[in-house]
């Protein structure tokens, strides 16, 4: 065997061997990795602050200590008070589902009391008598109530749980972005070596992933925040039942990127023509036109810039891939990895495209 053929063997086994205990490492940390990657995008974002205390600690355990500490303090601890009063929201809401469900022939002549909906009830029901189709509403009207109620008590069952499971994730992802202030710039590092590319290639990959990570995050964030807190003002201003519980469904909504906001408010905008009037209706969806979902059109330009150059129609494919692929954190994690691909497609064009012609 002559020693170009051994070396082939040797680099085969060697790669072979790498990815076999790539995989397990992936199995060890499988559990872990949703905290892991949130924890990546809080340091990543808030690497600044850390960066800020250790230029005026001498200690970089303190200052590491201290930014996590901020964070927890800023950010985490609100978020706790929120899930709790949202839970309690939550299972207020509950028995007025079941209510709802238990009323059924109520509601059906409640509706029919409305002249518009009875009026395009008649027009619909006539249609499709002409097609020879029968749709019978009352069992439309139920199972959409019945839907609604199992998925209350699902998540009702689970609430406990989900608490314990937080309060357990939250613990490791404290530890997570203490670990990465404090050694941070040597895992950087430690990355950055392993990298097979010329230092200027690396350099322009890693500080565009940068600053498309902190534009992207913060600019949804922000964004969602924004319109969960005009959207509460606006429940509350026309008398919606469970606002805060509404603006927080509308925050989550804010990170869709077909309808957004809109997908919440809308429908409570239909629900305000039918049950407060057409004043406060044609005042609530100017509010929402013009308020609510305006402002994802000022802070993400304000925040995102030119950190992503791309077209927002391959984004959006690529957020509802995400979400299929990684739940909610797919929110985040796509426009990510589509502007990495997008510079690792630039440096393509400049190693084997462009020094070619």
């Amino acid at each position: 065997m002559s020693s170009n053929n051994g070396q082939i063997i040797g680099n085969i086994f060697f790669f072979l061997v790498l990815s076999a205990f790539l995989f397990l490492a992936y199995l060890l940390f499988k559990p872990f990795l949703k905290v892991i990657v949130i924890s990546i995008l809080i340091a990543v974002i808030f690497y600044p602050l850390n960066t800020f205390f250790r230029k005026h600690l001498k200690s970089e355990f303190f200052a590491a200590f201290l930014a996590t500490f901020v964070i927890f303090l800023f950010i985490i601890i609100p978020s706790i008070f929120l899930i709790v009063f949202l839970s309690n929201e939550f299972l207020a809401l509950y028995p007025v589902i079941v209510k709802h469900v238990s009323q059924i022939e109520d509601i059906k002549i409640f509706l029919q009391n409305i002249p518009i909906l009875s009026f395009l009830h008649e027009k619909f029901t006539t249609f499709l008598e002409g097609l020879n189709i029968k749709l019978e509403f009352d069992d439309i009207l139920k199972n959409i109530l019945n839907s609604i109620l199992s998925f209350f008590v699902t998540q009702s069952k689970s609430i406990f749980l989900n608490i314990t499971i937080f309060l357990f994730n939250l613990v490791m992802m404290l530890f997570t972005i203490f670990f990465l202030f404090l050694d941070g710039k040597s895992l950087y590092k430690r990355i950055y070596e392993l990298i097979p590319f010329s230092k200027r290639e690396k350099e322009f990959l890693i500080l565009k992933t940068y600053r498309a990570i902190q534009g992207v995050v913060l600019g949804a964030v922000f964004t969602a925040v924004a319109q969960g807190i005009l959207s509460f003002i606006g429940y509350v201003a026309v008398g919606i039942e469970f606002s805060l519980f509404w603006a927080f469904v509308t925050f989550i909504a804010a990170f869709f990127p077909i309808g957004g906001a809109s997908l919440v408010w809308v429908p409570i905008a239909i629900y305000v023509f039918l049950m407060k009037g057409i004043v406060p209706g044609i005042l609530f969806t100017l509010y929402g036109t013009l308020i609510i979902s305006t402002v994802d059109n000022i802070i993400k330009p304000i925040v995102i810039g030119d950190k992503t150059n791309i077209h927002p129609m391959i984004l959006v494919f690529a957020i509802l891939g995400g979400l299929n692929f990684f739940g909610f954190l797919g929110v985040f994690l796509a426009p990510i990895i589509m502007v990495l691909l997008d510079n690792l497609l630039v440096l393509y064009r400049i190693r084997y495209i462009s020094s070619d012609s």
